[in-house]
C-alpha cells in the first residue's frame, strides 16, 4: 500500500493512524512532480491529499480512506466500532475535530505560514471557535487512554491531528496553553502521546511542525 500525502498534513495523518492502528504495511511519499501533474490527477482529479494505492484499487480522501482500510481488512484491529452507540460516539468525536478544532487551527497555521493573509480579525474569529470547540470536544472525549475509552478508534485518527495543530499555533496567537481548563482534552492528548498506534507519528509530526515553523 503507498499513501500519497504529507505526514504533517492533518487528513492523512488519519490514514496513517489508520494504518498503524490495524498494522498494515504501508509506504508514504508526496507526489513527484506535485499535486496538479496529469500522472497524480489521473489518480486523484481533484490534486489533493491523502490518496491510496492499494494493489488495484484507488481511494481518495480520508474518511473515505479510513472506512475502506476497515471494509478490506476486516480481521485486522477495527477503527469503526461495530456497535452502532460506539460508532456514533467515535463519529461524533471524529466530526467536533475534524470542523470545529482543526479548521480554525488551520486557518491559523495558513496566516503563520503565509498561504493566507495576515488578518488579526479572521485570526481572532478562527481562535474564538477553536476555544468553543476545545471546550465541547472536552464534554465528549474520554480522559484517556484513547478518546471514547479503551480502544483506539477512528475518534483517535481524528483528534490527534486537530490537537497537534491547536496546541502547535495556539501558542503563537496568545493561547500559551490552548488544553487549560480542558481536563478531559488535556488528560487525553497527554495519553494518546504514549499510545503503540500513536507515539511515533506524534513524535514524527511534533518534530516536522516544530521544524516548520521554528524556519520562519
Amino acid at each position: 500500500m503507498h499513501i500519497y500525502g504529507s505526514p504533517l498534513s492533518p487528513f492523512v495523518a488519519r490514514v496513517i493512524l489508520a494504518c498503524e492502528h490495524k498494522g498494515l504495511a504501508f509506504t508514504i511519499s508526496m507526489p513527484e512532480g506535485g499535486l496538479k501533474t496529469p500522472e497524480y490527477l489521473a489518480l486523484n482529479p481533484f490534486g489533493k491529499i491523502p490518496t491510496v494505492k492499494d494493489g488495484a484499487n484507488i481511494v481518495y480522501e480520508s474518511n473515505v480512506i479510513v472506512a475502506y482500510l476497515d471494509n478490506k481488512y476486516p480481521k485486522k484491529k477495527k477503527v469503526i466500532p461495530a456497535s452502532p452507540a460506539a460508532s456514533g460516539k467515535a463519529n461524533l468525536i471524529a466530526k467536533v475535530c475534524d470542523l470545529y478544532v482543526q479548521e480554525p487551527a488551520l486557518d491559523l497555521f495558513r496566516q503563520v505560514v503565509g498561504r493566507a493573509p495576515k488578518d488579526k480579525t479572521a485570526a481572532d474569529k478562527a481562535k474564538a471557535d477553536m476555544e468553543v470547540a476545545l471546550d465541547i470536544l472536552n464534554s465528549y472525549i474520554s480522559p484517556g487512554p484513547c478518546a471514547t475509552g479503551k480502544s483506539f478508534t477512528v475518534a483517535d485518527c481524528y483528534a490527534i491531528p486537530a490537537l497537534l495543530f491547536a496546541t502547535s499555533v495556539g501558542p503563537l496567537f496568545g493561547l500559551k496553553d490552548p488544553l487549560k481548563g480542558r481536563p478531559n482534552v488535556k488528560k487525553y492528548y497527554a495519553a494518546i502521546k504514549k499510545h503503540t498506534a500513536a507515539k511515533a507519528h506524534i513524535a514524527e509530526t511534533q518534530k516536522i511542525m516544530k521544524d516548520r515553523l521554528g524556519s520562519l
